[in-house]
């Protein structure tokens, strides 16, 4: 489940209509392959990384690098309706797929996820759970989410009445919806009760049970004020006359909550209940709650086993405070439910990341957002989001994830204008695990320009969602991949999910000849390419200028890439990365020597320099992945500077600081408030070249 919650306004208006989406190098799949011109031996593959269109209905993924290993088709997007109006986006199928729900508003909303056996998952949000009289269990089922099951005979088994009695705080009869799961066999019962006034009857196999009831009381303001869970283990269902299952409200007494050492909110709880019957399938129950949940304590299991984890929780600074911070927190399972629900919090086992958020100097609102969550090719993830005025300085405080979770961290700098039509932003990510080790700090600046398309180098294997990072550009024989992440800030690990209207083009050439040209596509795959030393030449326009940002809004990049099919063995793609062009292949690939330039301009947090001269910290590298990738020297590089819209360019001076970095100086001669433009080239020992022009690359203060 990819879902969000916030304390603060919500502007998730393009999340909901499933503009967010994750997509590999040479991304995912197109609808049709550019073919090349006749003279050629060359034929490309549609595996093409492609820009979000203008029309949100017809959005593919954007970002490069996304992509799971076993990927190799663009991620289906299913938007729904829910019965009580709310939305449910689906991204992918199955257990794993992401799942956001949101109001009619756009605010993105808690709910509770129950998956009683593999075929079988809904998604009720908490404002149908708080309104059991309104709540249709068939009508939230989401068949994206589940397996289909095969074809099989149904069996019939002797019915039997199971009352449920729902007391609440008061003792008197209260609404709640109870999930239910028969322990002999999961199959036997796969849909959550709701219970009305303070009753439900129901006909059910006789045979062992297990029921989790959630009392949950939903506010006016859209958030789940609490919610109280109430488990019990083991009862039987006897066959004749009626069985009654009583859920009390009020034994659901153990806070769930961690003991932070900073006072801290908790604004997002993942409990993650796991019931496996006696033939040792397992169904989940799984609950995000966004305000004060409440649980009932259990003995352990007598029939088949139980599960029962405190996931994530996510705590942040009380509001009002100037001291931004965030905990993400993960906690083993138990066998059982234990009366204490609190938390201790080693802090010498936690990595702490010290945020910086950029932003734009133009941008009229200054708010921006920080987003952390977990992540499971199991259950799905979700992410907690802050609020607050940009630019700022936010630390984030971690703890390892266990099991097959991660965490993903991403920032948006800048929130759009209500009134700006289009909810068009950036959403910066990073790729690599968030978790660094016990005891480490971290620091990272979100969002710091010039923003630019680049080849990208990675020191770790781990993507976003838990998916391994995917070679950009890589051959395999006659296989090779040529794609760019579209944006890039400082950081040379970075991306952003463009949320709105992009604009983009590609061309590549092989020895001269066009290969392929697509719009709205940053990358290829391309086939056939014969086996002998020649070059590859990518050239790529990119128009961001309908977001609502001032600085970065268009680039072209021309960048030339030497080619030898017998490339050194520096340049292996290392185990533990993805490669595309493999295929079903064995053989390692190759990184291509594609040069990236990483950007590191004086200027402050709102991209802005101040002062009559402005410099520019510059390194030419090349793509790479842990220590592997072209270790060929940058032989020269040049910096232009434009405050004419590029009628006419001035040169800066640049001077070597060391191997591959450089230090470009120049004045700013336009008046305060001016974007100037940038174009930078660099040369490497290897023939390749690079020449990257930034329209408004930054702002003179």
């Amino acid at each position: 489940m990819l879902a969000r919650t916030r304390r603060g306004p919500i502007l998730a208006a393009a999340t909901a209509l499933g503009l967010t989406a994750a997509a590999g190098a040479a991304g995912a799949t197109g609808a049709a392959a550019a073919t090349a011109p006749a003279a050629s031996t060359t034929s490309t593959t549609a595996r093409t990384a492609t820009l979000m269109s203008a029309n949100p209905g017809s959005a593919t993924s954007v970002s490069p690098n996304r992509t799971p290993a076993a990927a190799t088709a663009t991620a289906t997007t299913q938007t729904s309706t829910l019965p009580n109006g709310d939305r449910v986006t689906v991204t992918g199928t199955g257990p794993s797929a992401s799942v956001t729900v949101t109001a009619p508003n756009g605010r993105s909303i808690p709910f509770t996820r129950y998956a009683p056996d593999a075929h079988h998952t809904y998604i009720i949000p908490a404002s149908a759970a708080a309104d059991p009289a309104q709540f249709v269990p068939a009508q939230y089922l989401v068949p994206a989410l589940s397996t289909p099951a095969a074809p099989a005979a149904t069996p019939f088994y002797p019915m039997v009445i199971l009352q449920i009695n729902a007391l609440g705080l008061d003792g008197k009869a209260a609404n709640a919806v109870t999930y239910l799961q028969n322990t002999d066999d999961g199959s036997k019962w796969n849909a959550p009760i709701p219970v009305v006034n303070g009753i439900a009857r129901v006909a059910v196999p006789a045979g062992h049970y297990t029921a989790t009831t959630g009392f949950t009381t939903y506010d006016s303001t859209g958030f789940t004020a609490a919610q109280r869970l109430v488990t019990q283990l083991d009862f039987t269902v006897t066959a004749g006359g009626v069985t009654t299952l009583t859920a009390d409200e009020r034994t659901a007494t153990s806070q769930v909550a961690a003991a932070t050492p900073k006072p801290s909110v908790g604004d997002l709880q993942y409990l993650i209940y796991g019931r496996t019957d006696s033939k040792g399938v397992t169904g989940h129950l799984v609950v995000e709650n966004s305000g004060s949940v409440y649980v009932a304590p259990t003995a352990t299991a007598q029939i088949g086993t139980f599960s029962y984890q405190l996931a994530a929780w996510i705590g942040t600074n009380p509001a009002g405070s100037s001291d931004l911070y965030t905990y993400a927190l993960a906690f083993p399972a138990a066998d059982h439910i234990d009366p204490n629900q609190n938390y201790p919090v080693d802090t010498s086992k936690l990595t702490t990341t010290h945020n910086t958020i950029d932003t734009d100097a133009g941008d009229p609102v200054r708010k921006g957002e920080f987003m952390i969550g977990p992540y499971s090719p199991e259950y799905g993830g979700l992410t907690n989001t802050q609020v607050f005025p940009v630019p700022a300085h936010l630390t984030s405080y971690v703890s390892a994830p266990l099991g097959d979770m991660s965490w993903t961290q991403q920032a948006m700098t800048a929130l759009p204008s209500p009134s700006s039509g289009s909810p068009s932003a950036l959403l910066f990510g990073k790729l690599g695990g968030v978790y660094q080790g016990p005891g480490k700090e971290v620091w990272r600046t979100w969002g710091h320009g010039p923003i630019t398309p680049q080849v990208g180098q990675y020191k770790d294997t781990a993507g976003l969602f838990s998916g391994p990072v995917q070679c950009n550009s890589c051959a395999d024989g006659g296989t090779v991949d040529l794609a760019l992440v579209p944006v890039q800030d400082s950081n040379p690990d970075s991306f952003a999910q463009l949320l709105g209207p992009a604009n983009a083009h590609l061309t590549v050439y092989r020895d001269g000849t066009q290969v392929f040209s697509q719009d709205n596509a940053s990358g290829t795959e391309l086939t056939n390419q014969a086996q002998q030393p020649g070059t590859y030449r990518l050239v790529y326009d990119q128009d961001l200028s309908q977001f609502p940002i001032t600085q970065s809004t268009s680039t072209h990049t021309d960048i030339t890439v030497p080619y030898n099919p017998a490339a050194a063995s520096a340049s292996t793609l290392p185990s533990g990365y993805v490669c595309a062009a493999q295929g079903t292949g064995t053989t390692p690939c190759s990184i291509l020597p594609v040069l990236d330039l990483n950007y590191q301009l004086a200027t402050d947090d709102t991209n802005t320099s101040h002062g009559p001269v402005a410099a520019l910290d510059l390194t030419v590298g090349h793509e790479s992945y842990g220590s592997a990738g072209s270790q060929a020297a940058a032989t020269g590089a040049t910096v232009s500077v434009s405050f004419d819209k590029g009628v006419t360019w001035t040169a800066a001076s640049v001077v070597p600081a060391g191997q591959n970095h450089f230090v470009a100086l120049w004045k700013n001669n336009a008046a305060k408030g001016a974007t100037p433009w940038l174009k930078v080239t660099a040369t490497d020992a290897l023939g390749g070249s690079i020449s990257q022009t930034v329209d408004n690359a930054y702002t003179i203060g």
